[in-house]
């Protein structure tokens, strides 16, 4: 009863902290002269709404609400961000408790590089688990403690692939990624998609441009070393066919 009772407290609390967000990232001036969302200014022919849940200033296109000559009931209405937002939201929620509980992995570390050369990749057998964000503890004990545990922050996780036999996560700062092997096929999958959702939904607003800044700079490495990689294959051909 009393979870239930704060459960509108945590609501608005996050709706706050959520709008602090989206302002902070936002170029576009919060003083209501103009709509959040295109960048237009406000007038006879483009009046002003407030998205029900950011509480940000949007015009009716940008917000997605039927009009009839200008005219509507947007009582409630939601921007395309809070809606996308909300539906990840739920379904997140639908998979929370499965993340909090945990899985078993064995997680295979980017080798490190030092002055003797790049020693081989580290794996270690643990527990997999969400918090506050992704946290791992060795299955190895001493004195009934994890010999080892670390963080995975969501924020830093660029990428998620599964590659059939592990999922990669190509994460901010390494030139290589770390894998996950799971003990049966399905968990790998679901967990490919509880990683995706989580990133979406627990990552703040505040830290998402950052995380897409880096994403596109990954994307951009990515391209061309598969365009450094055909070039060699390419040359490496025509000098077997001189």
């Amino acid at each position: 009863a009393q979870r239930a009772r704060g459960a509108p407290q945590a609501i608005a609390g996050h709706a706050q902290a959520r709008r602090a967000d989206l302002l902070s990232s936002n170029p576009v001036p919060s003083d209501g002269s103009r709509c959040e969302g295109c960048g237009e200014y406000f007038g006879i022919l483009r009046r002003r709404q407030i998205c029900g849940s950011c509480d940000r200033y949007f015009c009716a296109s940008c917000l997605g609400a039927f009009t009839v000559a200008g005219i509507g009931c947007f009582c409630g209405s939601r921007c395309a961000q809070c809606r996308e937002l909300g539906q990840k939201s739920g379904e997140f929620e639908t998979i929370r408790t499965t993340m909090e509980d945990g899985v078993s992995v064995t997680i295979s570390f980017p080798p490190k590089a030092s002055m003797f050369g790049s020693s081989g990749r580290r794996k270690v057998p643990a527990w997999l688990s969400l918090k506050t964000d992704l946290v791992w503890a060795s299955l190895e004990q001493r004195a009934g403690q994890p010999l080892e545990q670390g963080q995975l922050p969501l924020a830093e996780v660029l990428h998620v692939r599964n590659t059939g036999m592990h999922l990669e996560l190509s994460v901010k700062g390494q030139s290589q990624p770390t894998h996950l092997d799971f003990g049966t096929a399905e968990e790998r999958i679901n967990w490919e998609r509880y990683l995706n959702l989580a990133a979406e939904v627990l990552v703040p607003e505040s830290e998402r441009a950052d995380r897409e800044t880096a994403k596109a700079a990954f994307r951009a490495q990515e391209i061309e070393e598969r365009r450094a990689l055909n070039e060699e294959r390419k040359k490496n051909l025509s000098q077997g066919l001189g």
